[in-house]
C-alpha cells in the first residue's frame, strides 16, 4: 500500500500539465489527493470549473484534501500547493480554499490564488452563458431558415460573441499581466445593442 502512496503522489508531483486546450485558453488546471485508509486517492487534473465542484461530489467528509493548481503568471506557466482542511460538510473547492485562508490557515494557500482562481471561475460562467445563448440563437435561425424576420437574433449574437471575446481578454490579463492588474468594463449590454443597430443601419431598439 505504500508504494500506491508513493505512486500517487509521484504523480501529484508530476511537471505542469497545463497542455491542450486548456493550455490555449489559460484556463487553471486542479488536481487533488485524498488519504483513504491506507492508500492515496488521486484524482484527474481537471479544470478549475470543473474541480471546483469535485470536492463536494466525490470526496468523503473527513478527509484532509491536498490540491495542486497549474496555472500562468505573467506569462510563465506555474505550481502552487496546499493542504485544506478535513471537509466538515459538502462545499466547492474554492469555498473550502477561501474559508481556510481567511481563518488564517496558511498551508491553505495564499489569498492573491484564491482571487485569481475565482475570476477565472467568474469568466468561465460568463463563457457558459455566452455559449449556451449562441447555441440556442444558432438553433433559431436554422429552423427559420429565409423566413427569420426578427432582427433581434442577429444583435444577440454579436453581443453574446463580444462577451466571449472578453472573456478571453480577460483570462490573458490574469495569465499574463502582475497580479492587481485590472480587467476592462465588461460590454454594457445596452450600449452595445444601440451601438450595433446603429452601425448596421437599422434605427434603434
Amino acid at each position: 500500500m505504500k508504494k500506491d502512496i508513493e505512486k500517487a503522489l509521484k504523480e501529484f508531483l508530476m511537471d505542469v500539465r497545463t497542455t491542450g486546450e486548456e493550455r490555449k485558453k489559460g484556463i487553471p488546471l486542479i488536481t487533488f489527493v485524498y488519504k483513504e485508509e491506507d492508500k492515496a486517492v488521486l484524482l484527474k487534473a481537471l479544470p478549475l470549473s470543473l474541480a471546483d465542484i469535485q470536492p463536494e461530489r466525490n470526496i468523503p467528509a473527513g478527509k484532509e484534501l491536498l490540491y495542486r493548481v497549474d496555472f500562468f503568471r505573467e506569462g510563465e506557466a506555474k505550481v502552487s500547493f496546499g493542504v485544506l482542511p478535513a471537509i466538515k460538510e459538502p462545499a466547492t473547492f474554492l469555498t473550502l480554499l477561501d474559508n481556510a485562508i481567511r481563518s488564517g490557515d496558511r498551508k491553505a494557500g495564499y489569498q492573491g490564488l484564491c482571487d485569481y482562481l475565482k475570476f477565472h471561475n467568474a469568466l468561465f460562467g460568463l463563457e457558459a452563458l455566452a455559449e449556451g445563448e449562441l447555441s440556442f440563437a444558432g438553433r433559431v435561425e436554422i429552423k427559420a431558415g429565409e423566413e427569420m424576420k426578427d432582427r433581434y437574433t442577429p444583435a444577440n449574437t454579436a453581443y453574446y460573441r463580444e462577451v466571449l471575446s472578453y472573456v478571453q481578454t480577460g483570462r490573458d490579463i490574469l495569465n499574463a499581466c502582475p497580479y492587481g492588474t485590472p480587467l476592462p468594463p465588461f460590454p454594457d449590454r445596452s450600449a452595445f445593442m444601440a451601438r450595433w443597430y446603429r452601425e448596421n443601419g437599422q434605427g434603434s431598439l
